[in-house]
């Protein structure tokens, strides 16, 4: 038997899709073009100018690193902690002693929300916006790192680690600025 979903979650999940489609469409590479310049107005070539890249206390700084979080428990034992720090060259989010039930299919992903509890008690993130990094949490306790992308297109306030089948939380950390991590 299959239980009907209740409209509230149906919502929500077809709006984490959404997001989700438009995340990756950002990050598959869309790129501008410049206009044509006009015969009445032409745009006035500079040679050697290039464009400025992102430097990376700017990739950092868009991110809001250094940034950390302690995970709590959802779905499933969670424990461990979070953080996100400049780097050379942009910015990391590294698990430091995560342990969780074994699952070869979780998830990182990093949500607009902040935990909150919903009217029935339970922890959740309610915003809806998040960005999956395409990246498996590995088996077992310890430390692993992930790069990020150079800038997220909006503010993140927590790390969840997700079962994206089944669509369970395992465990969620809320961030806060850290300024003991460099």
């Amino acid at each position: 038997m299959f239980a009907r979903a209740n409209p509230q979650e149906t919502a929500q999940l077809i709006g984490r899709i959404l997001t989700a489609a438009a995340v990756a469409l950002t990050a598959a590479g869309c790129t501008y073009v410049a206009p044509a310049a006009q015969p009445n107005n032409p745009t006035p070539a500079v040679s050697g100018a290039s464009t400025p890249g992102p430097t990376p206390t700017s990739v950092a700084a868009s991110w809001g690193a250094p940034l950390s979080g302690r995970f709590i428990s959802q779905g499933t034992r969670t424990v461990g902690v979070v953080h996100i720090a400049g780097t050379a060259t942009g910015a990391t989010l590294t698990l430091e002693g995560v342990s969780t039930t074994p699952n070869p299919d979780l998830k990182i992903i990093l949500n607009e929300g902040a935990l909150s509890k919903d009217t029935s008690g339970d922890m959740v993130v309610q915003d809806p916006k998040f960005i999956d990094l395409g990246a498996q949490l590995k088996p077992g306790p310890g430390s692993q790192t992930f790069e990020l992308p150079p800038s997220p297109p909006f503010t993140i306030r927590s790390v969840t680690i997700m079962d994206p089948r089944t669509h369970i939380a395992y465990g969620t950390a809320d961030l806060t600025p850290d300024p003991t991590i460099r």
